[in-house]
């Protein structure tokens, strides 16, 4: 049911982004921007075209990947174990593609976009919410933190995803606070380090939890 239900939305989420671009597409300027740097400058455009569907394109081909995939890992079963955190972050991810995609769109309209506040902001509640699921996922070839230790053991699998959680909770909380810093280049630095540290400590620490497996 919970399944169906996440099905309609991202339904929903990914027909909102093609009226949405449909809507403004003859308003669009032929140069949309598609990048900024740490500023908060654009400094990369790219053809109306390929600008204003690009962030619907990629909406579907991540949820067709998404649904697509566990039906091809080995280890399938396990994702009936977290299916509804599984849908909880398939649909969190298309939202965090559309408010990007609404972003880039009002900032081709000229609407002054504070973008080097606005992402720091939504990454950090976009980790926020994968570190709150990520703890329930199982054993599986195509989502988490995959390294040869955790899909060798069972117990580095639990111990590194639930580290692996709460660090991400807490880069996420760390982007939403770097958001109100004034300097951008601090700013930068911040958002950075706490990414990478969710991201590496607990590849690092799947290593030392799969040695100390006595069962592994």
């Amino acid at each position: 049911m919970y399944k169906k239900k996440s099905d309609i939305y991202n339904v929903i989420i990914i027909a909102c982004s093609i009226l949405l671009t449909i809507i403004v597409y003859n308003k669009l300027p032929d140069l949309v921007p598609t990048h900024w740097n740490t500023m908060g400058e654009i400094d990369k455009y790219s053809p109306k075209a390929f600008g204003a569907f690009m962030a619907p394109v990629i909406m579907i081909f991540t949820w067709s990947g998404m649904k697509f995939l566990p039906k091809i890992d080995p280890r399938k079963k396990n994702y009936e174990k977290f299916d509804k955190s599984y849908s909880v972050i398939v649909s969190i991810l298309l939202t965090f593609f559309l408010v990007i995609h609404a972003v880039t769109l009002l900032a081709a309209l000229g609407y002054g976009i504070s973008i080097e506040k606005i992402i720091p902001l939504i990454v950090g509640v976009l980790f926020i919410v994968i570190g709150n699921y990520l703890p329930k996922s199982k054993s599986n070839f195509f989502y988490g933190i995959k390294t040869p230790w955790t899909l060798s053991s069972e117990v580095s699998w639990r111990k590194t995803h639930r580290l692996g959680g709460k660090l991400f909770v807490v880069a996420g909380i760390v982007c939403i606070l770097s958001s109100f810093l004034l300097n951008c280049n601090i700013k930068a630095v911040v958002f950075f380090i706490a990414i990478m540290i969710a991201a590496i400590v607990p590849i690092v620490a799947s290593y030392f939890y799969a040695k100390n497996d006595k069962e592994n």
